[in-house]
């Protein structure tokens, strides 16, 4: 490509305030510090969030205020005012919402509608940008989740972005094709983010209509402990030590500096023991590591700050402790070195806020390698990594909220849990059945906590299920007395006596530091533990007609006849 190509513009490329873009749903900015690291200038984001907003501003240098993307539709086609107000800049670079076509959200099958509208009216900005007389915009990117590739068309008319009055008065046929979308599907974790992060990436070189796509830098992704093990530790007491950015060689700063990181993130074992359940034994889905498996790269973040889901990121706590704290979430530094932000990158806010701002974010090193692409379509070299500038970052620290405490956390208080709140635990799952304790019946949930039940589920889906009955414990018993040869020692070791059923469901909701050997978390765990000493236990045994396969696992015979021993013999229910 020749550099005249594009005439004056191109002639003073060379000129760093040339360089401009407006970021749209610009979020915490990550989108936005990718193109900062590789010399454009952000000159203005359009958010609806004010956390997000303010910390845009404070990063970026700017001052604007809030502003609903979905403001730039309008009833009237050819009414582009608000868009007009946007200045004039060689690029754009947006992130719709990508919540509507999150996988996490329904499971994928979440309303559309909303994704669409906000994808469309984004659209409508570049179309407008791009065929407005004397347009200077050179190229544009969108960035989404990968299902948003589904509902994303190949081609946007005029008429599509409601625009066809102003296309006539451009004298622009409103049924001619206003913005080709041309992408594909990337992973940050390619271009040096520390992340797993799929994104359906689309976007347009203008003058040839191409996409220009990133080159990959990374066959190998950056792990989890590349980057933890290079950061302090969160009870770290060396306040004047120099610290190198794990992604950002160029970027040093003292421990002071350092926000957000140095401060106790430890969970109660209430807490972390719920994250353990749903990770390594969940009813229908598969296996994950607890604590998280820390030689691969990490996960994607969520927006959510939690510590008792599934998809939670759950760490060994640096403090010797066992049950209450031995186990924390990351700090925040931890989660914004995890996306690929630098260390001197600050955020607005409460934790939840910050971790939020942080999850929606685009990961850095992705928007960077984007930036490059561009840089290397100019015929401009990239900036390369150990040259980064952060001067314009590193005084923020001293203008946000810092949750560094460099104190150790008291676990003396734990959240409540409701009044009547629902159990539903299983030992293992295995064979795909599971055997689960329930405070409700599992056809009236309605009725929390008035009795306990023994359920039986088989397969995930259509599943089938069996609540058992005390005339079915002795048939449980007649068939292992059958086939396994330890059964009397197994009856002995299980002899457990509970409190009686009235307070059962007392102390669930109020032992919350779990102290009492009759709370059922710790009943089903420890059913658990004492069944997996069985040699043998998880092979298949003839079950005659009791349910609904002929063979099932020994290990869930043998959880039936304990917990319907301990829950239903011993107490009467």
């Amino acid at each position: 490509m020749c550099r005249l190509e594009f005439g004056d513009i191109l002639l003073i490329m060379n000129n760093k305030s040339k360089m401009r873009v407006v970021d749209f749903f610009c979020g915490a900015g990550g989108f936005s510090e990718g193109f900062r690291q590789q010399g454009f200038e952000i000159i203005m984001g359009v958010d609806k969030w004010q956390p997000a907003l303010d910390t845009h501003n404070l990063n970026h240098k700017l001052n604007d205020s809030l502003k609903d993307v979905l403001d730039f539709w309008k009833d009237d086609s050819s009414d582009t005012k608000d868009i007009d107000a946007i200045p004039n800049t060689e690029f754009i670079i947006g992130s719709p919402s990508c919540v509507s076509f999150s996988m996490s959200n329904k499971a994928g099958k979440a309303d559309k509608t909303q994704g669409i509208r906000l994808i469309e009216a984004y659209l409508r900005i570049i179309a407008v940008k791009k065929h407005q007389h004397n347009s200077i915009l050179m190229g544009w990117y969108m960035e989404n989740v990968p299902k948003s590739k589904d509902h994303i068309k190949i081609g946007y008319t005029f008429e599509d972005l409601n625009l066809s009055k102003w296309a006539r008065r451009n004298k622009i046929n409103p049924k001619r094709i206003a913005v080709n979308i041309h992408g594909s599907i990337f992973n940050a974790g390619d271009y040096g983010a520390p992340q797993e992060r799929k994104r359906y990436v689309v976007g347009e070189w203008i003058k040839t209509g191409e996409f220009i796509a990133p080159e990959k830098t990374h066959n190998h992704h950056i792990k989890s402990c590349d980057i933890r093990n290079k950061m302090p530790k969160p009870n770290a007491t060396q306040k004047h030590k120099d610290w190198v950015d794990p992604n950002y060689p160029s970027l040093v700063l003292r421990t002071q500096e350092i926000t957000d990181h140095f401060y106790d993130t430890g969970l109660y074992e209430i807490q972390w023991e719920k994250a353990e359940h749903l990770k390594i034994n969940h009813p229908f889905m598969g296996k994950m590591s607890f604590p998280e498996n820390e030689n691969r790269t990490c996960r994607t973040i969520m927006a959510t700050r939690s510590a008792i889901s599934r998809e939670s990121l759950i760490y060994k706590s640096e403090y010797n402790r066992h049950g209450n704290g031995e186990y924390r979430i990351p700090t925040i530094r931890e989660i914004a070195s995890l996306m690929g932000f630098p260390y001197a990158y600050q955020f607005v806010g409460s934790e939840g806020l910050k971790w939020k701002q942080i999850g929606n974010s685009v990961c850095p090193q992705m928007s960077a390698a984007l930036a490059k692409a561009l840089r290397k379509k100019m015929e401009f070299s990239e900036i390369k990594l150990e040259k980064l500038d952060f001067s314009s970052l590193k005084e923020n620290y001293t203008k946000v909220k810092n949750l560094n405490t460099f104190t150790e956390k008291q676990f003396i208080s734990p959240a409540k849990r409701k009044n009547n709140a629902r159990f539903r635990r299983h030992p293992f799952k295995i064979g795909n059945m599971t055997v689960d304790l329930m405070n409700y019946h599992p056809n009236l949930k309605d009725t929390i906590g008035k009795k306990w039940y023994v359920s039986v589920f088989f397969g995930t889906g259509d599943y089938s299920v069996i609540v058992l009955q005390k005339e079915d414990l002795k048939k449980i018993e007649k068939v292992l007395s059958s086939n396994f040869s330890k059964f009397l020692t197994f009856k002995k070791n299980i002899s457990v006596k509970p409190y009686p059923s009235e307070h059962i469901q007392k102390i669930f909701e109020e032992d919350l530091l779990l102290n009492n050997k009759n709370n059922p978390l710790k009943v089903i765990k420890k059913m658990a533990k004492t069944i997996q000493t069985y040699d043998n236990c998880t092979k298949y045994i003839e079950v005659e007609d009791l349910f609904p396969r002929k063979k099932i696992p020994m290990a869930q015979l043998m959880a039936m006849y304990g917990l319907t021993s301990l829950y239903y013999r011993e107490i009467g229910l």
